[in-house]
């Protein structure tokens, strides 16, 4: 099975559920939503914070556009309360698409995709389990990445790096031919585990089918919810 491919210009529609606590990013008019952003977020900021609130966007503005090269359809930032110690969890959840490239056994399709990942000595956990009768490969690991310094953000090393605790969930289409990657993210290491049960519920809620209208309701769109499809 060829290795997947990014879609380009076609456009693949998906729907699925957000989980509550995430506040969606544009990937249209990225500058110019950030632009504006910036203006008022820096008149409402306490004067301890305005300093930062230029870097914020700015690295903002730099991952939103560089995710919409990347065929992303969905970016929001996270912001709960750690049901372990009470902290104040960020996080940033990101969902893309790809073509894989034919069509196949989507259980192979991971396969294969958790085979090359050995190859490359990925240092990761890696399940392939079933979510609601479908196939899903979920990736947990923990990063060294570049991370801005910011007010009550993890330390960052000398080198600009700090450890980030990523979680991700692989979801093709039932002939193969299409993958969702929803992708969960957060420097707060300790706390990434509590996200588990909440990829496993967003991975079950992924269609590349609209999910059935009820009466008198208005046409569903992309990136929308089928938590009613699901029952």
């Amino acid at each position: 099975m060829s290795e997947p491919t990014t879609a380009d210009t076609i456009e693949i529609p998906v729907w699925f559920q957000p989980p509550t606590g995430f506040f969606p990013l544009p990937l249209d008019g990225v500058e110019e939503s950030l632009s504006a952003a910036d203006t008022l977020l820096t008149e409402l900021a306490p004067d301890d914070q305005k300093p930062v609130v230029g870097i914020v966007v700015g690295a903002l503005a730099s991952l939103l556009l560089e995710l919409a090269d990347r065929d992303a359809v969905y970016c929001a930032l996270g912001h709960h309360l750690s049901a372990v110690d009470g902290g104040v969890v960020t996080s940033t959840l990101v969902v893309s698409l790809q073509l894989t490239g034919g069509e196949g056994d989507p259980r192979l399709l991971l396969a294969e995709m958790v085979r090359r990942r050995a190859e490359e000595d990925w240092r990761g956990k890696a399940d392939l389990v079933t979510v609601l009768g479908r196939p899903v490969l979920f990736l947990e690991s923990v990063q060294e990445l570049p991370a801005p310094r910011l007010p009550g953000a993890p330390e960052v090393a000398e080198d600009g790096t700090a450890p980030v605790f990523t979680l991700e969930a692989l979801v093709p289409a039932d002939d193969g031919s299409l993958l969702a990657a929803v992708e969960f993210a957060t420097p707060f290491v300790d706390n990434g585990p509590e996200f588990r049960a909440m990829m496993v519920d967003l991975a079950g809620s992924v269609s590349f089918r609209p999910p059935p209208e009820e009466p008198g309701a208005e046409p569903s769109a992309p990136v929308s919810s089928i938590r009613a499809a699901l029952g």
